[in-house]
């Protein structure tokens, strides 16, 4: 595993990011706006016994050699959450116009991609992400200049069907990010807060944008969408002879594929420092996300379960072990 700058860090996370708004199919709304931007200032306080804990010394890599239990928590939340991330594919796929047949077959196709990067490292998936990042914003200029003719600046209200409240819940129901920051900052060649500071602001500015655009775009609409950002971009096209789908289905695919590779090249490289002996880790983790998937697909999951595991896994652990490390124990 090589070493990643901060820049890195921040692309990767945000386009990791990006794909759960794509593929929201709650209403966008100004409640929402507001909860995601509480959200985003929680999830950046909780960064902070993060960097403490790194800037004392901390390796994630260097623990997980030398204990299991622990790693192999994270790396059940890593293919959980990666097998989320294939029902997300498959439940959005019915407003894309995928050159393939089947929900299955196309997180199959997916899941081939993404065994071909995972191959390459996490250096490589942090270089590319940066050009991602760059396609991302390009594809918002053009998402914008479509929106223009269509968005009607009244449609930005308040409404009685969403709240504060549960507009911050689902901020933190998609808070990937920041257990997955506890990771990488491992392999992050400066420790610093301002990072963290810049990743979920970004992420909050996303969630700002895809909100603020999609309500001025569809206003009632809304409510008969199951999908607002793919009903968004449907209704806004840049030109009217000419629609821009094929770029927001390389931006979605490109997206998923960030997602899924992340997901699973930190679980195949915490799985080969716990068991060395184990090969395939890369193959043995996307089967298992799959698996995951398809039993997930038939069930309704509760999102209390992730609050849960966010609790523990990027709070309670890392308090823990500053305190161990400012009390004199071992640094790793």
């Amino acid at each position: 595993m090589n070493k990643i700058r901060s820049g890195q860090l921040f692309t990767v996370l945000l386009t990791c990011a990006a794909f759960t708004f794509l593929c929201q199919s709650a209403a966008f709304t100004m409640e929402g706006v507001f909860g995601e931007g509480i959200a985003a200032i929680a999830q950046i306080l909780l960064c902070i016994p993060i960097v403490f804990l790194y800037r004392g010394g901390f390796s994630f890599s260097a623990y997980a050699r030398r204990h299991q239990l622990l790693p192999l928590i994270f790396i059940g939340y890593l293919l959980i959450r990666g097998g989320v991330s294939f029902v997300r594919l498959q439940q959005s796929s019915s407003a894309l116009s995928l050159p393939i047949s089947g929900d299955l077959l196309a997180a199959g196709l997916i899941a081939l991609v993404c065994l071909y990067t995972v191959s390459l490292g996490i250096h490589a998936l942090a270089r590319s992400s940066t050009l991602i990042f760059g396609i991302l914003m390009f594809a918002l200029i053009i998402m914008f200049i479509g929106a223009i003719p269509q968005a009607e600046p009244q449609n930005l209200s308040m409404t009685p069907e969403d709240s504060i409240w549960q507009g911050f819940l689902r901020g933190m129901y998609r808070a990937d990010e920041l257990i997955l920051f506890f990771m990488l900052l491992d392999f992050c060649e400066k420790k610093q807060f301002r990072t963290a500071a810049a990743i979920f602001t970004g992420k909050f500015a996303l969630a700002a944008y895809f909100a603020l655009l999609g309500m001025a775009v569809l206003g009632n609409r809304m409510k008969q969408s199951a999908h607002p950002f793919f009903s968004t971009i449907a209704i806004s096209q840049p030109l009217s002879t000419q629609r821009a789908d094929a770029l927001y289905l390389l931006i979605f695919v490109m997206l998923c594929v960030i997602r899924i590779t992340l997901f699973t090249v930190l679980a195949a490289h915490l799985l080969r420092l716990s068991f060395p002996k184990i090969k395939y880790t890369s193959t043995i983790c996307l089967g298992i996300m799959l698996a995951i998937s398809a039993g997930a697909a038939m069930l309704s999951l509760a999102g209390w379960w992730h609050l849960a595991a966010l609790a523990v896994l990027a709070l309670g652990i890392p308090l823990c072990f500053l305190l161990v490390q400012k009390r004199g124990g071992v640094k790793a």
